[in-house]
């Protein structure tokens, strides 16, 4: 079937007292109209038109790549829902046209393509999803003669007493014969309660063609819309149980539903255990076999095989295959663990790379810093790479070894089975195989790490 769609998303928050559009408000980590765009993805769509206010730059930036491959249309003075749907009409000739709320994050892929197929095999003027609440307050009241069809619907603050009762509810999405639509928006006026173009009101004169204006009844869990702070949480909330169930069926165990938060953008692999109280945001991808939590928050971040994260923060940062980290460790942007390394209890990094197998095992800062691999960072060290005015560069090669309390005042290089002393202000280069100590720190070459060297993995 041939067909388009339309969202109308050009509410501006004004019931949520906000200045951001309420569109972009985000539930599970996307924006509230990001959810819709990615329901109406997999559907075989013409084009995706998305009607919004003139604020039409700050909605386009603020969903991201969401708004790829879309036609954002403005709607210059808010006229009702009718009258977006005429501004979104522009260019769409025939066939069919889906419409559904910008800010209604819980409908899912299939039900609006069943809608579509539904509206299609009916041969329908219109179809109306449709729903029974359990509390139907504020919402368009479907009125019946009988049958699957539809007579009209009464917006709530219209309705009269009788109609109040009635607990099937306009769930707010509709898919409509073009050329129909298009000539009932003509006949449609403002005579109601907020002096509106309706488009619920496009219904009676589609009747009147001779076309039926049908049902499409749904499930009333991915009806309600957002409106309020209390409705952004609670549509929050659902998305998050239904991301974490979704995972738990491919094989991922979540301890604890109920306190893990999940962001739709994430990936995780099956075998991966996710425990009470973790964040997982953003494009955060977890590797088969690793374990993050409890008390973690994951930000655009990758946690590769067999890793671990524990009551943690990790931003913009790549942990490596059984590399481990934490507990009340913070890795900012720009970090990276390689294969078996640790970044332990109460270290900072912030663009360093700890090189495999090697070890920072407690109380250190390291900061634009690079480390081989095998090498063993002491308590209480620190890379001191800002002067005032730049950020300068750390180099501790393979199997080196800093002494607790070493101060490496970059730009500074540690090499191969090198050593600090305790305490030491190291500056310059240290050789390979030298130890270090002292305040600055002297030279002493051929005393470097004793350690007995790792072997290389092959």
């Amino acid at each position: 079937m041939d067909a388009d769609a339309i969202v109308l998303a050009a509410g501006d928050g004004k019931r949520l007292k906000s200045r951001l559009p309420k569109v972009l408000h985000h539930a599970a980590g996307r924006p509230l109209l990001g959810h819709v765009i990615a329901a109406l993805a997999p559907l075989p769509l013409r084009r995706r038109v998305v009607v919004v206010s003139p604020r039409r730059d700050e909605i386009v930036a603020g969903l991201g790549g969401l708004a790829d491959g879309i036609d954002f249309v403005v709607q210059e003075v808010p006229r009702g829902t009718g009258d977006a749907v005429r501004v979104g009409l522009d260019g769409i000739e025939e066939g069919a046209v889906l419409v559904t709320p910008g800010d209604t994050p819980l409908f899912e892929t299939e039900t609006l393509g069943a809608l579509l197929e539904a509206h299609a095999a009916s041969g329908a003027g219109a179809t109306v999803l449709t729903a029974d609440m359990p509390d139907p307050t504020g919402y368009g009241r479907v009125i019946r003669s009988g049958g699957d069809s539809i007579d009209r619907i009464v917006e709530h603050r219209d309705a009269s007493p009788a109609e109040l009762e009635v607990r099937e509810i306009n769930a707010g999405v509709y898919a409509f014969d073009v050329v129909l639509l298009r000539e009932a928006l003509g006949r449609i006026g403002t005579d109601n309660a907020q002096g509106e173009h309706y488009l619920g009101d496009v219904l009676g004169p589609i009747a009147a063609s001779g076309r039926p204006v049908m049902a499409f009844k749904t499930g009333h869990e991915e009806v309600p819309g957002v409106n309020s702070r209390a409705q952004l949480a609670e549509a929050a909330a659902a998305l998050r149980r239904r991301v974490a169930l979704g995972w738990m069926s491919e094989g991922v165990t979540i301890v604890d539903p109920a306190t893990t938060y999940i962001d739709a953008g994430v990936t995780i692999a099956a075998d991966a255990t996710i425990l009470p109280f973790t964040f997982l945001e953003g494009t955060t991808t977890i590797g088969a076999g690793a374990e993050v939590g409890p008390q973690t928050r994951v930000v655009d971040s990758t946690i590769e095989e067999g890793a671990s994260v524990t009551f943690s923060v990790v931003r913009g940062s790549s942990i490596g295959p059984g590399a481990s980290v934490g507990p009340y460790a913070s890795l900012r942007p720009g970090t990276r663990l390689e294969r078996g390394a640790r970044a332990g209890t109460f270290v900072e990094t912030k663009n360093t790379t700890i090189g495999e197998g090697s070890k920072a095992n407690h109380l250190a800062y390291l900061g634009d810093a690079e480390i081989g691999r095998g090498a063993n960072v002491g308590a209480g060290s620190i890379t001191c790479n800002w002067d005032g005015r730049d950020k300068h560069k750390t180099l501790i090669e393979d199997e080196a070894y800093i002494g607790s309390d070493t101060m490496l005042v970059a730009p500074v290089r540690v090499g191969k089975r090198a050593a600090t002393g305790a305490g030491s202000v190291v500056r310059g280069e240290v050789p390979d195989e030298a130890l270090a100590v002292g305040v600055p720190a002297r030279i002493i070459e051929g005393k470097g790490n004793r350690m007995e060297p790792k072997e290389p993995r092959t």
